[in-house]
């Protein structure tokens, strides 16, 4: 890690259970976030503010202005792009250091093991129980942790 590094992650790493080591830890990880709406956008924000290496943003849907009191990672100025465009601008503004990939389809089980498979950890943020089935059938055959809420 640089001086820059450290000093952006200083409060982080002079936690005793996070210390430098685990600070690189962090910056070589890599997370999927399936879903960027109300739990999936201010999770990106923090996981990228925190320094994860790697954040891939998987959702398929369009802002719209309804979505702005509840997905605080997008803007007015926002409206109807696509989310995964929307997010990724925001999260590498907060944080040039990390790479973020971008998936704009809808996940299903037909291409979430060939995500999941890459990744260290799988942020659930989908709205709908059949998706959030198989994401969980997919993490299992990958052996891959799952974070699931609503």
């Amino acid at each position: 890690m640089n001086d820059h590094e450290l000093l952006r992650y200083s409060k982080q790493i002079m936690l005793p259970q996070i210390d430098i080591e685990g600070q690189q830890k962090i910056n070589d990880s890599t997370i999927l976030i399936i879903g960027m709406g109300g739990l999936g956008s201010p999770t990106a924000l923090y996981l990228a503010a925190a320094g994860v290496g790697h954040i891939v943003i998987a959702d398929f849907d369009q802002v719209e202005l309804s979505n702005l009191q509840r997905q605080i990672i997008h803007n007015t100025s926002d409206i109807g792009d696509d989310k995964v465009n929307s997010a990724k601008t925001k999260l590498l503004e907060l944080n040039p250091n990390i790479t973020v990939t971008i998936v704009n389809e809808i996940m299903h089980s037909d291409n979430l093991a060939s995500l999941i498979k890459n990744v260290d950890i799988v942020l659930d943020g989908t709205d709908n129980f059949e998706s959030r089935f198989e994401i969980n059938k997919a993490c299992v055959e990958c052996h891959k942790p799952l974070i699931s809420a609503a």
